[in-house]
């Protein structure tokens, strides 16, 4: 019989061969789960608040901020801006730690206004936010929450009789580096006239403001202009001279707050100082 110099129909391949393309395949589907999850790593959204680091979270709640003010601000209520604030200490596994990104917006309402200026709040912001206000304890407790997307939240719990509302806007906890995040606040117009007419009228000198500032969604800075001056003696006489004709929106040993011509005022005796803050709106 003669010698067989082939493969015959039927043999199959060389195992060498054979394990050569196993292997290539193998090596060709890892590649494509590589390009596949760094692809959804910087595209696909997080699912979870510690997918995004505190650097990445500061812009969205200040920009949720801004959404927040221009929603809050109106006529018959005076907002005044809290600083941005990076907490440290929260946990975002029992072994590593995190930030919170935190800011307050403080609405002064006449008395009995709570429960209808949060519903003007949650009315105003984006239906994105799904924002919704509820009641508790037979109505004397209100609440609210907005989603701003991104994990940041609008939250504020509150008795229904307060004249004074705190929006606070919070991250969730975040990695670091806190030293990565920008901190700024947008440039601010100049300092309103109004703020020098109180001081006037508080026998105070003018002094260079603290100035905190978010952007408008719509374009625009809103801002709050704070210094602390000492009190005069006759502080309830003097703000009723210099708060007259504005719209009076709060008058009593805890606070003075009114709008004139559109600007906010807020006169706040606190202990050995007053706190004097006037805000621009949207």
């Amino acid at each position: 019989m003669a010698a067989v110099t082939g493969l015959q129909a039927g043999t199959p391949p060389p195992a060498g061969k054979g394990r050569r393309w196993l292997i290539g395949l193998v090596f060709a589907w890892m590649a494509v789960v590589v390009v596949v999850g760094a692809w959804s790593v910087w595209h696909s959204p997080a699912t979870v608040p510690e997918q995004r680091d505190i650097a990445r979270a500061v812009p969205e709640l200040q920009q949720a901020a801004g959404v927040a003010y221009a929603a809050a601000d109106g006529d018959g209520r005076v907002v005044m801006l809290g600083e941005l604030e990076l907490i440290e200490g929260c946990r975002i596994t029992p072994v590593r730690h995190g930030y919170v990104a935190a800011r307050d917006l403080t609405v002064y309402v006449r008395q009995g206004d709570a429960r209808a200026t949060l519903d003007a709040i949650a009315g105003a912001l984006p239906a994105a936010y799904r924002a919704e206000v509820s009641e508790g304890r037979g109505g004397t407790r209100l609440a609210m929450h907005a989603d701003a997307g991104n994990f940041i939240g609008i939250d504020t719990a509150l008795d229904a009789t307060t004249r004074a509302i705190t929006l606070r806007l919070t991250s969730g906890c975040r990695p670091g580096p806190v030293s990565a995040a920008d901190q700024r606040d947008p440039g601010a117009a100049a300092t309103p006239a109004e703020l020098a007419t109180v001081l006037t009228g508080l026998g105070a000198k003018a002094s260079a403001p603290q100035v905190r500032a978010v952007a408008c969604p719509d374009g625009g800075v809103a801002a709050s202009y704070t210094v602390e001056v000492p009190p005069p003696a006759d502080l309830a006489a003097r703000m009723r001279t210099v708060s007259a004709g504005a719209t009076i929106v709060r008058s009593d040993d805890v606070a003075w707050a009114y709008r004139r011509n559109g600007v906010s005022v807020v006169v706040v005796p606190d202990g050995e100082q007053v706190r004097v803050g006037v805000g621009t709106g949207c």
